[in-house]
């Protein structure tokens, strides 16, 4: 078989390939150049499907708790099991930028047992920091915010229960 045979009909696989490989980056919020808002949503969408491995590496140390992979994965089931939560749905807004850390809001719709069993609306604030060896965007702080407060950092679309 001629060398230009063997490239023409392996070609197709090659760029099959990069096309998977480019694409399973793409969708790695850890990978190089997610932007904070692309870290929240990855970090949501991870513990909404009790992808706990993938939320742990979008989180600095602080944020773990010290806790490594294994402790902190085997807590978050726990604590997923025994309030029974379920998130229904997230949207993520632009971050705002004070200094180095980026500060994303976030509406959530999710229920559990214990604090929100009606369901209604949680505006949740997560900062990120550029941490790590790779100095990736990463949740170092997650925090509620008062409705009084809601109009400061989300846009005047969402509704304010």
């Amino acid at each position: 078989m001629s060398s230009w045979r063997f490239f023409s009909r392996a070609m197709p696989i090659v760029v099959s390939l990069l096309v998977l490989v480019a694409s399973a980056l793409a969708a790695d919020p850890a990978s190089a150049g997610a932007s904070p808002e692309d870290v929240v949503r990855g970090y949501l969408e991870a513990i909404r499907k009790s992808d706990f491995k993938t939320a742990y590496g979008l989180l600095t140390p602080d944020m773990r708790g010290g806790l490594d992979e294994e402790k902190w994965v085997a807590q978050q089931i726990v604590v997923m099991k025994l309030g029974e939560v379920t998130i229904e749905s997230y949207r993520v807004f632009a971050p705002k930028m004070e200094g180095d850390k980026a500060i994303v809001p976030n509406l959530l719709k999710s229920k559990d047992k214990y604090i929100n069993q009606t369901g209604a609306n949680e505006y949740e604030l997560y900062t990120l920091v550029q941490a790590g060896p790779d100095k990736q965007w990463r949740i170092d702080q997650q925090a509620l915010v008062e409705t009084d407060a809601v109009r400061k950092w989300f846009p005047a679309d969402v509704p304010v229960e």
